[in-house]
């Protein structure tokens, strides 16, 4: 059993106009869903994180 309990959840909401054309939201949809856009998202919230001391002991997870 996890000694681990959730304190918080963060969502995030991409909106897109809905006039864009079916390649613009496959283009916007690949990137989002890429490894690449995956991990700069969390090296960002890591890096923010890193400079508050008090959140040391947090586990941090970003997924889909």
């Amino acid at each position: 059993m996890s000694r681990d309990v959730v304190l918080d959840e963060w969502h995030l909401t991409f909106r897109i106009p809905s006039a864009l054309s079916a390649t613009q939201v496959r283009m916007i949809r690949r990137v989002l869903t890429s490894k690449a856009f995956t991990t700069a998202l969390r090296r960002a919230v890591v890096a923010e994180m890193k400079r508050h001391p008090e959140l040391m002991s947090v586990k941090m997870q970003v997924s889909r």
